[in-house]
């Protein structure tokens, strides 16, 4: 057999390159998916419903060859749709296949579960049980506060709550504020202390967008007030009176420095045409549509 020097180093160098050619395709090729395999799994059966007490559900994907399938992208379903909170919107299985997810609610009941992977539906589900939770039968929009204990002293029994949608309760910071958005407190309903609290706080109610020009105790700017508690500098006197009228001081309210952190600052108001106040009032009619709760 010929041979020369370095012959044997490239010959195994050759065999090598031709093998790793050869391979690679196969390599890069996607393993299969077996969806039949797919198993879903919850942490617990029965969870609180407080919005606090969740159950993670895991979802385990598998290749046609029983391997692990990483790469995956994996969403889940509640048969109550939206009455459950299911965090985050999709996972990517990991190196084991294996995708995870906390699911929670504010209402009782039973939720069945499903996972679609790659968008296709996986057989199986989990149930989950939610108990405990508020059953008294608040609609969404009603305003609910506790009983008087009768005593000067005390404010929580003041309080009035707005009943959110999203099974939370939006408190308004004061009577100017609830003013902007009710005529009366006619619609105030009494709940129990116990009630009150298996509803899990929202935030503060913030001023309707629209109806009036604010200022904080502090700052001598006036704003006016856009969706969500977004302050809009009303940067002249003119603009100001364009929009709320001659009498437009008059109808300024002081903020308390205390709820600064409920509002955020927008676009300054150059002129009147950039802040129509009756037609942002009316798009922002309700709570719910004013934190974007509902559409």
């Amino acid at each position: 057999m010929l041979s020369y020097p370095g012959m044997n180093k490239w010959f195994i160098t050759g065999a090598l390159v031709a093998s790793l050619a050869i391979a690679l395709p196969l390599c890069s090729q996607a393993a299969e998916i077996d969806l039949g395999s797919t198993t879903i799994s919850t942490s617990k059966a029965k969870v609180n419903a407080d919005g606090i007490d969740q159950a993670i559900v895991s979802v385990r994907v598998r290749t046609v060859n029983y391997l692990s399938a990483p790469g995956a992208t994996i969403t889940l379903t509640s048969s109550r749709g939206e009455m459950d909170e299911i965090t985050p919107a999709s996972v990517t299985t990991n190196d084991y296949g294996k995708a995870e997810f906390l699911v929670r609610s504010l209402k009782n009941g039973t939720s069945s579960i499903t996972a679609y992977v790659n968008g296709q539906k996986a057989p199986g589900a989990v149930s989950i049980e939610f108990a405990n939770g508020l059953d008294i039968g608040l609609a969404p929009g009603s305003l609910i506060k506790i009983p008087s204990d009768s005593d000067p002293n005390t404010f929580s029994d003041t309080a009035v709550y707005y009943f959110a949608s999203n099974g939370r309760r939006y408190v308004f910071s004061n009577d100017k504020v609830y003013f902007t958005w009710y005529t009366s407190f006619d619609n105030v309903r009494t709940i129990s202390i116990e009630d009150m609290t298996k509803i899990p706080i929202g935030g503060n109610v913030t001023y309707r967008p629209g109806v009036k020009p604010v200022k904080f105790q502090t700052d001598d700017k006036v704003y006016a007030v856009d969706r969500n508690g977004t302050l809009r500098w009303l940067k002249t006197e003119a603009v100001a009176r364009a929009i709320y009228g001659d009498n437009w001081t008059s109808k300024v309210d002081d903020i308390n420095e205390a709820f600064y952190v409920n509002y955020k600052f927008g676009v300054p108001v150059d002129n009147s045409i950039d802040f129509m106040a009756d037609t942002i009032s009316n798009k922002y009619s309700s709570i719910e549509k004013d934190k974007g709760i509902t559409q």
